[in-house]
């Protein structure tokens, strides 16, 4: 059930808000100690019921917009809380922290689960979004290829860089993002920045298939090539996930997504979905593939990869 008193926007409670009575404010602080509601801020409140249906990133995003809502002078919110507001996945789990942005001679520090980086930055590369100062997604993925782990920038340059996967506004280019790198005035992350921004590509589909890179390349095999086309021979064409021509080797990332989501299934039933990934498989191994699976286990151990890409035949040297 919707409770009217959440700002319809942000589906929040904020104390502070013009209209909002005593009686209220007392309501919702006496709602978290009855467990109907949340806090997720001092004077920020959320219900329940609408808490327990958010995923970790709409979770991450409440408090973001806590955050922005009790600070005294609008945040320019950046790294991966900026990720977060335009959609940009990471590799991990969301932080706990709110990432912001401040000048260098600013003396705000970080506390209270806000984490200040102060640095230079030019209010071009900030914009508003939904009422909140971000950085621009360009600025957004040059920071984390600057200052996250090698996944993480990874994941989110292959989604930024991707016209399949990234909303128009959010869209970028590698060379326009070595091009900004270049005009930094700081040096400091720009050969890490480089390096991941180098290895982007813009055709990897999930964040679970770029993860798989960074595991297959971290362990030094080959490169694959992505997306390579086979014809289906009842119509259309095959795409695999990664594919070593040289080797005749397809490899498969299989989250449990691909059986359970919506998006995946489009209207099937996921046992006709594992059938037909079956008879696609026959078809690749008719035409002289041999084809690897692995899945979030794998990935978690690098170890067992390594060992079903050998056995795959998969030499492991680059």
């Amino acid at each position: 059930m919707t409770d009217d008193r959440l700002d319809p926007r942000t589906g929040l409670f904020l104390v502070k808000n013009i209209g909002v009575t005593d009686t209220d404010a007392r309501q919702f602080r006496r709602s978290v100690d009855r467990g109907q509601g949340t806090r997720l801020r001092r004077g920020v409140f959320t219900t329940m019921d609408r808490w327990g249906g958010l995923a970790s990133r709409d979770r991450y995003v409440d408090h973001i917009r806590a955050v922005v809502a009790t600070r005294r002078h609008d945040p320019v919110v950046s790294h991966q809380s900026a990720a977060a507001l335009w959609g940009i996945p990471l590799g991990g789990a969301w932080p706990e922290a709110v990432h912001v942005l401040a000048v260098p001679a600013a003396r705000v520090r970080s506390k209270n689960g806000v984490f200040v980086h102060r640095t230079a930055f030019d209010w071009a590369e900030v914009v508003e979004l939904d009422g909140v100062l971000v950085t621009s997604p360009a600025r957004t993925l040059l920071d984390l290829a600057r200052t996250a782990s090698f996944e993480d920038a990874v994941v989110a340059l292959d989604h930024g860089i991707n016209p399949r996967r990234a909303t128009p506004e959010v869209l970028v280019y590698s060379d326009d993002l070595s091009e900004m790198l270049a005009r930094c005035g700081s040096l400091r992350g720009s050969t890490k920045a480089q390096r991941a921004i180098a290895f982007a590509r813009p055709n990897a589909d999930n964040p679970g298939e770029s993860i798989s890179r960074v595991a297959i390349f971290s362990l030094g095999f080959p490169d694959p090539e992505l997306q390579c086309r086979h014809p289906n021979p009842r119509g259309g064409w095959y795409y695999t996930d990664f594919e070593w021509p040289r080797f005749r080797l397809i490899g498969e990332f299989d989250g449990r997504g691909k059986y359970l989501k919506d998006e995946y299934l489009r209207g099937r039933a996921p046992g006709d979905v594992v059938y037909a990934e079956k008879v696609r498989e026959d078809h690749l191994r008719a035409d002289g593939f041999r084809v690897v699976r692995w899945g979030p286990g794998e990935l978690a151990d690098r170890g067992s990869l390594s060992r079903l890409l050998v056995a795959a035949g998969l030499s492991g040297t680059r």
